[in-house]
């Protein structure tokens, strides 16, 4: 996401050449920690590739070199079928010398392929009020498409695991498996609780011409938020 930002805030074509392949990088290689990160990593590649369209910057050699850097960024899974291979692993995800225990693994079969638990209903008990108060203030206020980019991946992923939840987070075990995924719904709303941070003092700046005490104020109230969140969740 922060490259999201970066590409919309590139002034040259050359900068957002060299953030999308860097992003298209990244993409893969998220995809190696969480498979579903896809449901994001979609919306920001057809986001990226649309403004790249947009501004007629995009061709086929470019969308081959971004294709490229995707797969650059998935190499870590090569890693699993040659420690199947040499049997060094100390631990494994089942046997991946085929390529059936491969595409077990890389789909997550084990625990059933994008079925988890819907992150919504949890927010709550991991963000204070503060925070969607802010992300909500970041969708009024804040006049960029960017902001709807990141609103549509809220709801998509956030409505895709209500559709997938089948976990019984009643059961310690299952509640451990799950408690990773909503930091993933939660991220977009902190980001968006940023830019409505942002865009609330750019208000207070606008009236008092950049008053340097109200910068001070606005890096602080940053901490704070962030401080509440760690004390909240993890005293």
């Amino acid at each position: 996401m922060a490259l999201t930002v970066h590409f919309e805030e590139a002034a040259t074509a050359k900068e957002r050449s060299k953030i999308s392949k860097v992003g298209a990088f990244c993409c893969g290689l998220s995809l190696c920690n969480q498979h579903t990160i896809v449901l994001y990593v979609l919306c920001i590649v057809l986001w990226v590739l649309f403004q790249l369209f947009k501004g007629k910057e995009l061709s086929f050699g470019h969308l081959l070199k971004l294709g490229l850097c995707f797969l650059a960024g998935l190499l870590p899974y090569l890693y699993l079928p040659a420690s199947s291979y040499l049997n060094r692993a100390r631990w494994t995800w089942g046997d991946q010398t085929t390529f059936q225990g491969f595409l077990t693994h890389f789909l997550r079969e084990e625990y059933g392929t994008f079925s988890l638990v819907n992150s919504v209903t949890h927010m709550k008990t991991e963000l204070s009020f503060t925070v969607p108060a802010l992300a909500i203030m970041a969708w009024l206020r804040t006049k960029s498409s960017m902001i709807w980019l990141f609103t549509g991946m809220f709801c998509i992923y956030s409505l895709f695991f209500a559709w997938r939840a089948n976990l019984d987070i009643t059961k310690p075990l299952f509640m451990g498996v799950v408690e990773r995924f909503w930091m993933q719904s939660n991220a977009v709303v902190a980001v968006l609780a940023g830019l409505g941070l942002a865009s609330l003092f750019s208000v207070g700046n606008t009236v008092l011409e950049n008053n340097r005490v109200l910068q001070c104020v606005e890096w602080l109230s940053a901490v704070a938020l962030v401080m509440s969140q760690i004390y909240a969740n993890y005293r």
